[in-house]
């Protein structure tokens, strides 16, 4: 049986089911026009017929729904709207390759050229990296067909290389063509997915707002600075408290108004404890204790970043239910690569 995710896939305008014996026209469509299959490894080969190949391939399509475990996923595509059968979309376990899952595309000719190739892309390429946990996406195309492979340079996919003659000539006479193949890794696909939720992030900041008391009746903040915008160095307006238990400083925490790409790696949340004050929840409830003041400046979202092998951080961050986003390397030009830091993972807690 499929993961119940995988049975239907749906975009903004696209929703991908499995094929039935009612798509048959759909699938002779496909396999009666040249133009659509010059470039395909699985139609018009040598010895083949449009109707050959449109049973064969729905054949195919069927039975890989009946498996069990299933490893391939074979989709009609179609409008939302309409219900239109357009196309074809697939997800497949890559056997030459552990971890890694193959994503494909067709679309007949009056569909093309409005997004929707791209559109279903990042859905199979979600798919297959959420709901079948996969390490790496790849694609593979003719490398005569560009409409494709810019496709998955939009998806973000880098070339991995071209193997010469992988691809079977179609006619006789004919000499094999060359196969691009492009891959995204994982992380790769978390970072994109970071940056694209990052740059929805909004906030205003007039000056700095007038606050309630801070407190959860265990854990108070109490203003210690507050730093103003410094466009030269590129510094947005920032918070900075000392975190405070029984009239007694414990550490501190900060919160950075903006979002400026170089916090994608340094993040709107800073914190730090006394070392002997540190397992006992303090960090997390300081980070809580923010939410008013985010809420002050419209900000819904602030990120929280810790070295990879800052543990501790790493479980606050947990604790407070905050959302890993990716792991990223921090660029040489930024400030923390100055002082040592090369990779950190990103979190985002939400104040709603």
């Amino acid at each position: 049986m499929s993961e119940p995710s995988l049975l239907s896939l749906e975009t903004e305008r696209l929703r991908l089911r499995p094929f039935t014996e009612a798509d048959r026209p759909l699938i002779l469509r496909i396999a009666s026009d040249p133009d659509t299959t010059k470039y395909l490894f699985f139609w018009g080969r040598i010895g083949s017929t449009p109707e050959s190949d449109a049973r064969r391939y729905l054949e195919y399509a069927l039975g890989r729904w009946r498996e069990t475990p299933i490893r391939a996923w074979e989709y009609c595509v179609t409008l939302k709207e309409t219900g239109e059968a357009i196309g074809q979309g697939s997800v497949e376990w890559w056997q030459d390759f552990p971890g890694a899952a193959e994503i494909g595309w067709i679309l007949l000719p009056e569909h093309r050229g409005k997004g929707y190739a791209t559109e279903m892309g990042r859905e199979l390429m979600r798919a297959a990296f959420e709901a079948l946990g996969a390490k790496s996406v790849i694609s593979h195309c003719d490398d005569r067909n560009a409409a494709s492979y810019h496709v998955m340079e939009r998806l973000g996919m880098k070339l991995d290389g071209v193997e010469k003659g992988a691809r079977p000539a179609k006619n006789v006479g004919e000499t094999n063509g060359d196969e691009r193949t492009y891959a995204l890794s994982r992380e790769e696909w978390q970072l994109q997915k970071a940056w694209a939720e990052y740059h929805t992030y909004a906030c205003h900041f007039e000056d700095f707002a007038a606050l309630p008391p801070l407190t959860d009746g265990r854990v108070s903040l109490r203003v210690e600075k507050l730093s103003p915008a410094d466009p030269v160095k590129r510094y947005v307006p920032a918070y900075q408290f000392q975190i405070v238990v029984n009239g007694q400083p414990v550490g501190h925490v900060s919160l950075r108004i903006g979002y400026p790409d170089s916090l994608l790696y340094g993040g709107q949340i800073g914190y730090g404890v006394d070392a002997p004050y540190r397992s006992q929840g303090y960090a997390g409830a300081a980070c809580r204790l923010l939410f008013p003041v985010m809420r002050a400046h419209g900000m819904r979202t602030a990120l929280i970043t810790n070295e990879t092998g800052n543990a501790s951080s790493r479980r606050v961050c947990e604790k407070l239910g905050a959302r890993f986003l990716c792991r990223i390397d921090v660029p040489k030009d930024n400030e923390m690569y100055s002082k040592g830091s090369r990779w950190v993972n990103v979190f985002a807690l939400d104040a709603d």
